[in-house]
């Protein structure tokens, strides 16, 4: 191998290692941004949160969703039933397309329901 490749090499091996220490920071000392939600190392494990959710700070949740996807939708009607604050993503013709409910003392969204599988015959 001569010169010229080995400082090719060298220069690849140390982007790499650059790359890799680069992502390491970025992602900080609990893995990413979204493992403290996920309850992983200093996350708050499914516990409860220091002040329950509120209907408002839901319906800010649900627009920032909306936003997120570039959808053309509003946030309908906002409803706290039981600890749970669900609220509805209406079209601009008023149709509900969907609902999503939140546990108003940890914050995390319900996870949808599927439909049970009719039986195999």
């Amino acid at each position: 191998m001569n010169v010229k490749s080995r400082v090719v090499v060298a220069a690849i091996a140390a982007l790499a290692a650059f790359g890799t220490i680069a992502e390491a920071q970025a992602r900080g000392p609990h893995g990413g941004p979204w493992e403290m939600m996920d309850g992983g190392p200093g996350g708050r494990c499914g516990g409860e949160r220091a002040k329950p959710l509120t209907e408002t700070q839901v319906k800010d949740i649900v627009e920032g969703m909306i936003a997120w996807r570039g959808d053309e939708a509003t946030v309908g009607d906002v409803k706290t039933e039981g600890g749970k604050i669900s609220a509805q993503v209406v079209d601009k013709d008023g149709k509900v397309l969907r609902t999503i409910a939140f546990d108003a003392k940890t914050g995390r969204p319900e996870r949808p329901q599927r439909p049970a599988k009719p039986p195999v015959e």
